[in-house]
């Protein structure tokens, strides 16, 4: 065992949590170490080798299959964890968690959405809309998010730069949403994370896939924004590879004393004793530590003590549909192909009893190296499909739309008898869709056909799911002001222990349809705040 100097702070994780609280931390003049079990990517990881769309043939090869799905593509991903290192057991009918183990997180794939929750969907929280604002201001100008000022009660604006301009297909698709005639439909320039601002360090230089990796680091993520600031600070350490296994508690049971680690590098194992320790490992991995650090005092886990860790596990069901857009057929590019997805689309459905559910989500155009949009044209010969891949190129259109999660005490992780690679026990998951959640996806997906239809769309590919592929995680660790309804209080703290926070999805105790990480960013950053009074007032 290898004893590490001590520290005021560890952070466990250097995800959309873990980076902005380490970042603030470190700057306040605290001592900080972050623990990453994944390496830091090189600067170039990314980097682009040919130009998007520059494959000869349109990607048609002779393997190329007939129909194939224009929605699994992203989740194939090398720097997705296998089944042999994820934290949860996974089955190809179970819940299918994702997760990326390396400096940055779930961020390295991340799309750069950046949407603030509504005063109403903090109706089941101890704090308010007003309480994170002042937050979400503060991350929105770290992260550089842009977007436009729309006065909508539901997505509430935010401090922005300049968008990237809408291109034919967002036209198409923003008067297609006009038209429906509903009041509760609109489309509006999307809200990303991403510096569009042209000549300046790390602009985006418009590839058109930020969920596959951002090759200049346009999009944030803290190894590319934050970090470059503080990694020279004779106050901050990144110990990447070093996968946490165990917090160590005190013989009392008020404190959590360490942390220990496995260095995947070498095989060691070290301890490192801190003030305060900080789980944002996220929804899934962190549940998992602290059901690993059982103890004689807490059988179930540590900060379990009201049987709530682990349960709620929410995502938020999700309807993609893809299609190509009759009248772009032949078109040039004569456009800024931008950040891909310049336009989100929102509206309400209709469920049977009358209720009805709100849902959002944005549209998708990329620079195709392989034409899904071809998906079901099965009869044509080879030489035909090569033609009408150069005929629609430029005409394929995806959107994605989702909806609120459930908070159902029996969707939950707890421990498991399964071993990652490492020898971790990991966790398995107890996940069902409930009728609620298809009968909203059911919804969703036909509001985007017609949608869709509306634009000029062709042959519509659609899917639906809600098996953790819209990799929204939330809910494990939950937030509240009762111990006996959640993990941590209105402060991110244990209700259990009095060093001991957690500042990742999992604090989220219901997820509305809005993505989720600008939020856990605007908690981190709050979070910061609270712990360096803490410390101060130690002092």
């Amino acid at each position: 065992m290898v004893e590490i100097e001590a520290c005021d702070v560890c952070v466990v994780g250097t995800g959309a949590g873990g980076g902005v609280l380490a970042y603030e931390l470190a700057m306040a003049g605290l001592k900080v170490v972050s623990l990453e079990q994944g390496p830091l990517l090189a600067e170039d990881y990314f980097r682009v080798q040919d130009p998007p769309g520059s494959v000869k043939n349109f990607g048609i090869r002779p393997h190329t299959t007939w129909p194939s799905d224009p929605h699994e593509a992203f989740f194939g991903n090398a720097l997705f964890a296998p089944t042999s290192e994820a934290s949860a057991v996974r089955s190809p009918d179970g819940f299918l968690q994702y997760q990326v183990f390396a400096v940055g997180g779930l961020q390295n794939l991340w799309n750069g959405v950046s949407l603030r929750f509504s005063a109403d969907d903090f109706a089941s929280w101890p704090i308010s809309y007003g309480d994170l604002a002042p937050h979400y201001t503060a991350v929105e100008r770290l992260a550089e998010v842009c977007g436009t000022q729309e006065n909508l009660p539901n997505l509430p604006d935010g401090d922005y730069i300049e968008t990237k301009p809408f291109r034919p297909v967002d036209r198409l698709l923003a008067a297609s949403v006009v038209a429906l005639r509903d009041t509760d439909a609109r489309a509006i320039p999307n809200r990303k994370a991403i510096n569009t601002r042209e000549g300046t360090h790390a602009s985006c230089i418009s590839t058109g896939a930020c969920a596959f990796g951002c090759p200049v680091g346009a999009v944030y993520k803290f190894p590319a924004k934050l970090l470059p600031r503080i990694a020279n600070h004779a106050n901050y350490h990144l110990r990447p590879n070093a996968k946490v296994t165990r917090l160590i508690s005190s013989a009392d049971g008020k404190r959590v004393t360490a942390v220990e680690f496995l260095d995947t590098a070498t095989g060691s194992t070290h301890r490192l004793s801190a003030a305060i320790v900080v789980l944002a490992a996220g929804a899934v991995e962190s549940p998992r530590i602290l059901f690993n650090s059982a103890t004689e005092r807490d059988p179930g886990g540590l900060g379990n003590r009201s049987d709530q860790l682990g349960r709620r596990l929410q995502d938020n069901p999700k309807s993609v549909l893809s299609t190509s857009l009759w009248r772009l057929w032949g078109k040039r590019r004569d456009f800024d192909i931008g950040y891909g997805d310049p336009l989100i689309v929102m509206g309400r459905g209709t469920l049977a009893d009358g209720s009805t559910f709100p849902f959002i989500g944005h549209d998708s155009q990329g620079i195709p190296d392989i034409p899904h949009y071809l998906t079901g044209l099965k009869k044509f010969p080879p030489a035909i499909k090569v033609r009408l891949a150069k005929l629609m190129f430029n005409s394929y259109a995806t959107i994605g739309l989702f909806c609120p999660g459930e908070p159902n005490p029996a969707n939950r992780l707890k421990p498991g008898a399964k071993r990652d690679r490492f020898g971790i026990p990991q966790v398995e998951v107890d996940f069902t869709a409930s009728p609620k959640a298809h009968q909203m996806m059911a919804a969703m997906e036909a509001w985007g056909r017609r949608v869709l239809r509306g634009a000029s769309g062709t042959i519509i590919h659609g899917s639906s799911t809600n098996n953790g592929t819209g990799i929204h995680y939330a809910g494990t660790t939950a937030i509240s002001a009762d111990p006996n309804s959640g993990v941590v209080d209105a402060n991110l703290r244990s209700h259990d222990f009095e060093n001991l926070y957690v500042c990742d999805g999992g604090a989220i105790p219901s997820l509305p349809e809005k993505h989720l990480t600008l939020t856990i960013m605007a908690l981190a950053h709050r979070l910061s705040g609270h712990i360096v009074r803490e410390i101060h007032g130690r002092a």
